[in-house]
C-alpha cells in the first residue's frame, strides 16, 4: 500500500471509531478561548485551515469560543462538505503519522494504520513508543495482535498521561484493534 492508502485508512479508522470526535464536535480547548473541532478536534491554525475549506466556513475562523454559536458551528462542520472536507484533511494529518510509524520500524500495513491512529495523540510519543518496544524485543513490526496487546498494557505509561485515563487508553487500544483488524485490505494484496 502506498503511504496515501495506508493514511486514508487510518482516517477513516479515527472517523469510524470516533476516538478523536464526530464531525460535528465542537469544544472549547483545554489550553484557551478557542475551539477545538470537528473528528480530529483540531485548533488554532489547523482549525482556521479546515474552515476556511467548507463553504461558509470563513466566518468562524479565529473566533474565540466564547464568541461562536456551536449549533451552527456543528451542523456546518456535519454536513456533506464539512465531512469531506475533514476526512480529506484528516488524510494528509495522518500521512505523516503513517511515515513515522513506518520509520519506526512498522512493516506490516495493518500495524502502521493501526500506530497511525494514535498519531493525533502525539506523533513523538507513538514514534517513541514503537521504539522501544522494538528494542524490548516485541514482535510489534507485523503483528498486530502483539502490537495490539503492547499498546493496550503499556501506551498508558509510555504517554504519561496518569492513572485517571488508563481505562481510557485501553478502550482505544481495543477499538482501534477490532476496526484495524476488520479491514478488507485485499484490493491490495493482503
Amino acid at each position: 500500500m502506498t503511504t496515501e492508502e495506508l493514511a486514508r485508512e487510518a482516517a477513516r479508522g479515527l472517523v469510524s471509531t470516533g476516538v478523536e470526535g464526530g464531525f460535528g464536535s465542537v469544544s472549547c480547548s483545554t489550553a484557551g478561548d478557542y475551539p477545538s473541532i470537528g473528528c480530529s478536534q483540531w485548533e488554532g491554525e489547523r482549525a482556521n485551515e479546515l474552515l476556511r475549506s467548507i463553504p461558509g466556513g470563513q466566518e468562524f475562523v479565529n473566533v474565540p469560543y466564547s464568541e461562536i454559536d456551536v449549533e451552527p458551528l456543528s451542523a456546518l462542520l456535519d454536513s456533506p462538505e464539512g465531512q469531506q472536507a475533514q476526512l480529506d484533511l484528516l488524510a494528509t494529518d495522518c500521512e505523516a503519522y503513517v511515515n513515522r510509524a513506518i520509520d519506526c520500524g512498522l512493516t506490516d500495513a495493518r500495524c502502521v494504520i493501526y500506530a497511525a491512529m494514535w498519531g493525533p495523540t502525539s506523533t513523538y510519543v507513538m514514534g517513541r513508543f514503537i521504539q522501544m518496544r522494538l528494542q524490548d524485543g516485541y514482535d510489534i513490526a507485523g503483528n498486530l495482535e502483539e502490537l495490539h496487546q503492547v499498546w493496550h498494557d503499556r501506551y498508558t505509561d509510555a504517554a504519561g498521561v496518569g492513572e485517571q485515563y488508563r481505562t481510557g487508553y485501553e478502550n482505544r487500544a481495543d477499538s482501534t484493534y477490532e476496526y484495524v483488524s476488520s479491514l478488507d485490505l485485499s484490493a491490495y494484496g493482503y
